[in-house]
């Protein structure tokens, strides 16, 4: 009895570590996710979440990193597992080139994650939006994985992008509205 009783212990003592385990490998979308997914990439959603929920201020070093040059760079720092996802976000109007979508809204979300493994993240994404990536292109060890999603009103675009040449990953969704 105390042989089934110890076994029993580490079973639960594994089962725990591994959902630890997978719990630390799925923060990067869950964070990604409640920042643009969940606020249905609305900029004066996000804005409320980001104040709500404290989230630091970019630095200027981060500013850089995110878009070179940048001084208008909207965004900010979730701390989550010890790690500082950068999210940031952006608006504006389609041009001429959008076709027949010139004149739509544009908005963007976007995460970078350091060190975050993007096979992991592409399946969450995946299971998330309840369907493969519509396109999976490899070039230079960084993958990118994509899916386009369209209605009579609106195109959103997802976007995973990471691999080993890569110091960590990008997730972002970015819509064009009507």
């Amino acid at each position: 009895m105390r042989i089934a009783n110890s076994l029993v212990q580490c079973s639960a003592a594994a089962f725990a570590f591994a959902a630890f385990a997978a719990a630390a490998h799925a923060a990067p979308f869950d964070v990604y996710r409640a920042a643009c997914l969940d606020t249905g990439v609305d900029l004066a959603k996000i804005r409320a979440l980001a104040a709500s929920q404290k989230w630091d201020k970019l630095s200027e070093a981060e500013r850089d990193q995110l878009a070179p040059g940048s001084t208008t760079l909207e965004g900010w720092a979730v701390v989550s597992s010890g790690a500082r996802h950068l999210v940031s976000i952006s608006g504006g109007t389609a041009g001429g080139g959008a076709g027949d979508r010139a004149g739509s809204s544009v908005v963007s979300c976007s995460m970078l994650v350091p060190g975050a493994d993007e096979k992991t993240a592409a399946k969450a994404y995946g299971a998330f939006l309840k369907r493969p990536p519509t396109t999976t292109e490899t070039v230079d060890g960084v993958t990118t994985y994509t899916w386009s999603m369209q209605n009579a009103s609106n195109l959103t675009l997802h976007y995973v992008v990471g691999g080993a040449s890569m110091s960590g990953l990008s997730l972002s969704v970015s819509s064009i509205r009507k």
